[in-house]
């Protein structure tokens, strides 16, 4: 049960900070996760503001007040009292390997160099094997070009960005396997712990349940 305060008091725009993520978050105005966010705005009446940063600088933005909100947001990667809405998606990783290296596992990858992309949750079990080598990036499309050109042994990342940053690097020969996930996180949007704060997850969270009863979540999140 949620307690329903009208947002549409608020007497400035409600802004959330967001950061690139092939498509999911392309820039403000494209992308699935835009296209939710648009949509939970839309239904909820709300005068919604969304700022695109490189992801160090909007979980600072976050975490320093300048923003109302942040999304998408994990466990691990916003302040301990933020309100935080109900999951909207599950992020699964599994690991992008070259055809000639084949790795599925995180055994697999004990002992190789392993791309990241800077201010991702990957999950407690990969993040903490000190077997691995890691290697950050900025973005996914950089880790990916630097899996084909043999810089890195793997990148582990969610699959539908990791695909659409595949397609986007131009490399070629580079596969995973679909049966063999790596880790599963939820994701939620967060806002500050404040009155306000409590009120906006209150009602992102209406709004995301009232889209999963009647299909829509799912449409919305579905790659056109």
């Amino acid at each position: 049960m949620y307690v329903i305060v009208c947002v549409q008091a608020y007497a400035k725009p409600v802004v959330l900070a967001t950061f690139p993520i092939p498509l999911m978050v392309e820039n403000e105005e494209k992308g699935l996760f835009i296209k939710l966010v648009k949509e939970i705005a839309r239904r909820e009446k709300i005068d919604l503001k969304i700022v695109l940063h490189p992801p160090g600088k909007a979980h600072l933005a976050f975490s320093n007040g300048k923003v109302d909100g942040l999304f998408p947001a994990l466990e691990g990667h916003t302040p301990v009292n933020s309100a935080k809405s109900v999951e909207y998606y599950r992020k699964v990783g599994f690991v992008f390997y070259r055809q000639d290296l084949v790795l599925k596992s995180l055994k697999d990858l004990e002992g190789k160099k392993v791309g990241l992309t800077f201010r991702y949750n990957y999950g407690e079990e990969l993040r903490e094997n000190k077997k691995i080598r890691f290697e950050y990036a900025k973005d996914d499309v950089l880790n990916m070009q630097k899996l084909g050109k043999k810089m890195i042994d793997a990148f582990v990342v969610e699959e539908r960005s990791g695909l659409k940053a595949l397609q986007l690097s131009g490399e070629k020969n580079i596969r995973f396997d679909k049966k063999v996930p790596i880790f599963a996180t939820p994701v939620f949007f967060a806002f500050q712990g404040n009155s306000e704060g409590k009120v906006l997850a209150a009602t992102f969270s209406k709004a995301i349940e009232a889209m999963r009863e009647d299909g829509s979540l799912e449409k919305t999140l579905r790659e056109e």
